[in-house]
């Protein structure tokens, strides 16, 4: 069974919030969240014998299961404890001159923007956040808004699979077929896709894609993976050089540290000492997917977030700031409310509602996350204390 009632009891969520921010750090279920803590367990009963062996082992079956729910080779992905982790490890290695350009959004997830500011500010390259037409039409005009800031000196393109801030998906798939005509470079933050929306690797063929599993796969905290494409993966370098550096050393032959036939997860996978259990623990995130049907859930999820939009909006009077299909499990909603922080502290001081609340071209808006362990009764209480105090 995978409807609301039964779904919510697997979830730690405490009984007297709404929860309607799954977006921001996901939730463990509890089944998942106990194979986690077998994982630590397993760590501190005997920590030499299983980080000099057993994790190399465990950390190839996790990926091998990644790899196959994603559909990419497993030694394409390597973990990282977030996607602004693994973003950053992106940035720290493109191929780019002075005066060319990284074509962005005005969309993008903040701490990735920062990143990519400050970078190019340093390297003398030309960041360039294409300005998106609120509300959004359709997928064509969307393209056309994106593609007419492109140019010549376009070398990559990082954007969104699904936004943060405004909860769409953005039309990637088109983005990374015109940017390979074009010989740009594409590197897509999917950091809300896994568990979410169904992810084709090779069908997609991004060249870099950051995926978090933390979030709508309802992995433990700290689990997110980087793909590369492997022609790319030779010019990858990490900025802590660590035992799986240099593979021509000639102490690494000796050492305790397992090596793996790919370069790529000898470099990236042990970065110095940390607890790797969240990692392990993802395939029984996947699991959980597939004995409770995730397919189904995300399609009730997803009815009643356009109906929840379609309630709020009608009463507010304020417009959808794109079509339905532009949506998942999430939507951000135009309010009429001068002060963003305000409403945040009124829904859930007054009314036990966790919600997020965005202010941006003197807009005040509010971002709904529905996953499987919400139900209408939730969506009810939303729109019922908006409307109480609106």
């Amino acid at each position: 069974m995978n409807n609301s009632s039964n779904l919510k009891s697997l979830f730690q969520i405490n009984p007297n919030i709404t929860f309607l921010n799954h977006g921001s750090y996901g939730a463990c279920p509890k089944p998942v969240f106990k194979n986690y803590q077998k994982w630590q367990l397993e760590l501190e009963r005997n920590p030499v014998q299983f980080m000099s062996t057993d994790v190399y082992n465990e950390l190839e079956r996790s990926r091998e299961a990644l790899g196959e729910y994603i559909n990419c080779s497993n030694d394409d992905i390597v973990y990282f404890p977030n996607p602004t982790h693994a973003v950053a490890s992106i940035i720290d290695n493109i191929n780019i001159n002075e005066d060319e350009e990284v074509l962005s959004t005005d969309l993008e997830y903040g701490s990735c923007d920062r990143m990519w500011f400050y970078h190019s500010k340093k390297y003398k390259y030309n960041y360039r956040r294409v300005n998106i037409n609120i509300p959004i039409i359709d997928k064509a005009s969307f393209l056309e808004n994106f593609w007419n800031e492109a140019s010549n000196k376009t070398r990559y393109i990082f954007v969104s699979h699904i936004t943060s801030g405004t909860a769409m998906v953005i039309p990637v798939k088109e983005i990374i077929a015109e940017a390979k005509k074009r010989n740009i470079k594409t590197i897509i933050d999917g950091a809300h896709v896994p568990g979410q929306l169904s992810l084709n690797l090779r069908d997609l063929d991004a060249d870099y894609y950051v995926g978090a599993c933390h979030k709508w796969l309802c992995a433990p905290k700290g689990s997110s993976f980087l793909y590369v494409n492997k022609e790319l993966q030779f010019d990858m370098e990490p900025y802590l050089k660590s035992w799986g550096w240099g593979e021509d050393y000639i102490e690494f032959e000796n050492s305790t540290q397992k090596k793996s036939p790919s370069r790529f997860q000898n470099i990236y996978q042990w970065q110095g000492t940390r607890d790797m259990s969240a990692f392990l623990a993802v395939p029984s995130a996947i699991k959980f997917h597939k004995d409770y049907k995730w397919i189904d859930v995300v399609d009730r999820c997803n009815s009643l977030v356009i109906s929840a939009r379609d309630a709020i909006s009608d009463f507010t009077g304020l417009p959808k700031i794109c079509p339905d299909d532009f949506l998942s499990q999430m939507a951000t909603i135009l309010i009429p409310y001068n002060n963003h922080n305000e409403l945040k502290k009124i829904l859930y001081n007054d009314y036990r509602i966790e919600i997020p609340t965005y202010a941006k071209d003197n807009y005040v808006a509010l971002r709904l996350s529905i996953q499987g362990y919400n139900d209408q009764e939730d969506v009810d209480r939303l729109i019922t204390s908006l409307k109480a105090f609106l």
